[in-house]
Parts: structure tokens; sequence; C-alpha cells
């Protein structure tokens, strides 16, 4: 093995340093072609990375280098190169693929967990590397990992083994994700194969739930094929070994498929609660799974998101009373955190007020909701439980954990309703000045939430906040008799002033945190 790890080094050295002036060397085409088969051996070399070899991922940069080498030359030269090395590149998709199956079953039991990680890095190599060779090689590679696939699942005398399905799915994964395939007439085929594929395997089953979510742009487009996959996606959600796959899957169909799943609005969100319920999911993909409610339930009416929204979160609500009655502890602790972190998650996506995605770029008007009446359903949830939220607040103030899963909830709940937030930014305020005036011995992380929440009233409510702040202001000590009313009226004007520079916000308050404790120019400020 050291022998062939050696001369690899240096097969790959040679093609990576002098891929282009051995390329110029077209009287020497041949011998330079066998240097990129040499090369190609050992990108292929027998055995499972990296068990029983750790060679071939020494040879992926090369292939970087020689395309982009290629790819540099004038149109006519570029021709004359791709004649010969497409064909090469094609050899590359397959001995890649190869390399990425995953072993028996049994062997990758025996595998230790530091190896598992090393072989999920490589294959990740690997998905890089095909998604770059796709430039090279365009519609055409798509086309040729279809065929494979297609008669992979329909031929019944030859038996399929897991590992091949799973390495040829994930060769569509790593092109989809990053790749527009929108035009690709390859991708109607391939969602209707997948219902084919016999899942009895997690490896497998992760890729199936990867390829989905990597498709959800184009089932955007094509909608009718939902039904194809998403029983698929909310089978998958109840398996605790699929939960990343499932529940990111699921919350990629929901952002980008919200104006087609209103018929299956009341199947998701029945499947969702009930592993809610189950606690199947670990906390951050209980966050995920809320995210994804909150666009599916955005392409609803009113009337069924306040139904909805009922449903799915008054056992929270409950449970949060019972905990906000407890005597603080660490285990009650969590669990507060975990019930505020899934309502602010909830609301972060939970948006009818304009049909936007993540990346705040507008939606098809042709598919948008029509107009919303009748009070934000948002809204009528932060109404409802605002006062529970204050009692909580009121037993944990000294905790920042707590108090930064508060402060979440109206930042996002701000970020999304913006002007929908108007009712609540009078208790909101009042109960930023309470905090504010009852914490003497906040940290800065405590004051950089605070921040955070004027911050984002500031940008969406400012009418609203400037109407408070002055009438907060106005009333004498507060929120410190160590502050003049000039410095209330300073401090004021910077922060309204500052509606794009959170940073400059938080040390705004900082600032003025200091002043109203005494501290301000003293040792003490350093700790803030």
């Amino acid at each position: 093995m050291e022998t062939s790890h050696g001369i690899c080094r240096i097969a790959v050295s040679l093609g990576e340093n002098h891929s282009r002036a051995l390329l110029e060397q077209v009287e020497h085409w041949q011998s330079f072609l066998a240097l990129v088969n040499m090369i190609m051996f050992c990108t292929g070399i027998p055995g499972h990375y990296p068990v029983n070899e750790t060679t071939s991922s020494l040879t992926l940069t090369f292939w970087y280098t020689l395309q982009d080498d290629i790819m540099s030359f004038e149109a006519e030269k570029q021709a004359v190169y791709l004649q010969v090395y497409r064909p090469v590149y094609f050899q590359l998709v397959d001995v890649l693929l190869h390399k990425a199956q995953f072993p028996t079953d049994e062997e990758y039991a025996s595998w230790s967990s530091d190896e598992k990680e090393q072989f999920r890095i490589y294959r990740v190599d690997i998905s890089d590397t095909l998604m770059y060779v796709y430039e090279m090689l365009g519609a055409e590679l798509l086309s040729n990992l279809y065929d494979k696939l297609g008669r992979l699942l329909t031929n019944a005398e030859q038996p399929t083994s897991w590992q091949h399905t799973e390495a040829l799915l994930y060769g569509f994964q790593s092109i989809a994700e990053t790749i527009d395939v929108n035009y690709s007439d390859v991708i109607p085929g391939l969602i209707g194969l997948i219902p084919r594929i016999n899942i009895n395997n997690v490896q497998l089953a992760d890729t199936v739930m990867f390829t989905i979510g990597a498709l959800a742009e184009w089932l955007a487009d094509h909608p009718v094929m939902l039904s194809s996959v998403l029983p698929l996606v909310l089978q998958a959600l109840g398996n605790p070994d699929l939960s990343v796959s499932s529940v990111s899957t699921l919350k990629k169909i929901c952002r980008e498929c919200k104006y087609d799943l209103p018929p299956y609005a009341t199947n998701i969100v029945a499947v969702s609660q009930e592993v809610l319920i189950k606690q199947i999911h670990k906390t951050s993909q209980c966050m995920w799974l809320m995210q994804a409610l909150g666009f599916l339930l955005s392409a609803l009416p009113v009337e069924d998101i306040l139904r909805n929204l009922h449903s799915l979160i008054t056992p929270y609500i409950q449970q949060l009373e019972k905990l906000a009655e407890e005597t603080p502890n660490p285990s009650n602790k969590l669990a507060i955190i975990h019930i505020l972190g899934l309502l602010s998650n909830l609301f972060t996506t939970l948006d009818i007020t304009k049909q936007e995605d993540e990346s705040g770029e507008s939606a098809p008007p042709v598919k948008s909701t029509p107009p919303q009446s009748g009070p934000n359903p948002v809204v009528v949830v932060l109404q409802q439980v605002f006062a529970l939220i204050q009692t909580v607040l009121s037993k944990w103030l000294n905790d920042s954990q707590v108090v930064e899963a508060v402060c979440a909830i109206f930042e996002k709940s701000v970020k999304t309703l913006l002007h929908d937030f108007a009712p609540m930014v009078s208790q909101l305020s009042e109960m930023l000045g309470q905090m504010y005036s009852t914490i003497p011995q906040s940290s800065r992380s405590l004051m950089d939430q605070f921040a955070e929440v004027l911050f984002s009233m500031n940008k969406h409510c400012f009418g609203l906040l400037t109407v408070w702040l002055k009438e907060a202001l106005q009333s004498p000590g507060f929120p410190s008799s160590r502050v003049s009313d000039e410095q209330k009226d300073t401090f004021s004007q910077q922060v309204l002033r500052e509606r794009v520079n959170k940073r400059r916000v938080k040390d705004i308050v900082k600032e003025f945190t200091l002043v109203c404790r005494g501290l301000h120019g003293t040792e003490y400020a350093a700790e803030y």
C-alpha cells in the first residue's frame, strides 16, 4: 500500500503542477493521457476509503486542475481537448460513484466512529467534485445517471444492491443541491423512479430524503409531482434515524412549495404534531420542523391558520403554564427554553403579510395567496400568551438564556410581522422598560438581547417606538436617577437614528446602561 501511495503522490504532483504545459505539448498527447489514466487508477484504487486505502483522496484536486486548464483555452483549442477528455470525465464520474458506495452492512458496522466520519467527509469531497465536473459535462451527465438508475430499478432479473442505488442517487443529489436543474428533462423520470426504490436501509433512506429536498424548487414548478414524494417524507418523519434528512427536506418543500400544499396541510400538521409529542427529534430538528409548519401555514386562510395554531401550540402553552408556577431549577429551565424556541421558530416563518422566502426574494405573483383579512394570527397568539411570558420572565430575569429565548420570540415576530406588530408595541415596550430598570446587575449578553429587540422595533415599527421612547423616558427617575433629561434625549435620538447598524445600537445601549449604573468611565465598564 505504501508503494502505491508513493507512486500516486508523484503522478498527482506531476499532473497538478504541469497540467497546462503537458496539455500544450500536443505531439505528446498520448503520453499525458497515459498519466491521466494512471491518476484515474489511483482515484479508483480498490478498497473502501479510509479503511482499506487512503490514496484515492489525494487525486481529487488534480481533476479540478485539469478541468480548469482545459476550460481556460480559447474555444477552438478547447473543443479539441474536450473531444479527448469528456469521455475521461464520464469515466471519472463512474469511478467516483463507485468509491462513494457504502460497504456491506456488516463491514460498515465494524468501522469505528472516526472511520465513518472520515468516509462521510470523503463523500462530501466526491460530491463537490461531481458538482464541478457538471460544469464540463452538463445535462448529458444527468441523463447518464438517470439511464443507469432506471436500468438498475427496472431490471427484475438482476438483483441490485442498495449501495449501487444509493450512490447513483447521491450523484443526482450532489448536482441538484447547487445547480439549477429546472430545465432538465430527466427530473420527472427521476421523481417517478423514487417510489420504486426498495428503501430498506438507513443510508439509502437518508439519500432519498436529501435528493427529494434538493429537488424542492423543481417540485414548486411541477406541483403535480408532490403526491409522489410527500408520503415518503412524512413516513420518514417518524424515524429518529432519519431525523436530519426528513425534517430538512420537509422544511425545503414547505418553503418552496407552500402555495401548492394546502391540500396536504392537514396531513402534514397531523404527522408533525405526532412526532413532536412523541419527542422523536432532537431540539434543533424540532425547531426546523416548526419553521416548516410556519411556511406551510402562511399559505392558508386566516381561519385555518388559527385553527391549526390552536391544536399545534395549546399543549405547549399548557406545559409552559405549569412550568411558570414551579420553582426555577435546571430541569424546567431547559423545558422553558425549548418551548419558547418552538414558538419563536414558528413565528419566524409564519408570514401572511407578504409572500417571501428565507432569502427575501418575492415569490411568483401567480402563486400568491389572496389578501388576508382580520387580525394577524401571530399577533393573536402573542396577545394570548403575553401575560404568561411576562410571568416566566419575572421568575427567570437573572438567567441570560431564558431572557434570550423570550427576546427571540419578539425579535423574530417583529421581523416577520413588520407593521402588523403594531398592536403589540405598547405591551412589549412596557415589558422592555421593566426589564431595563429591574435588572441592575445584567450581563452584557442580556443587554445585547434587549438591544436586538429594540433594533427590530426601530427598523419595522419606527413611529410607534418613537412615541413609546418619548413617553417612557419622560418618567422621572426612569430608567435611573443617575441620568439627566439631556442624556435621555441623546440616547433616544441615537437609537432612533440607527435603523441599519445593529452593532451600533448594541454599543449605544451598553453606553447608556453604564451611565444608568454609574459605571461609565470606571474599571467595571470593561466587563460590559
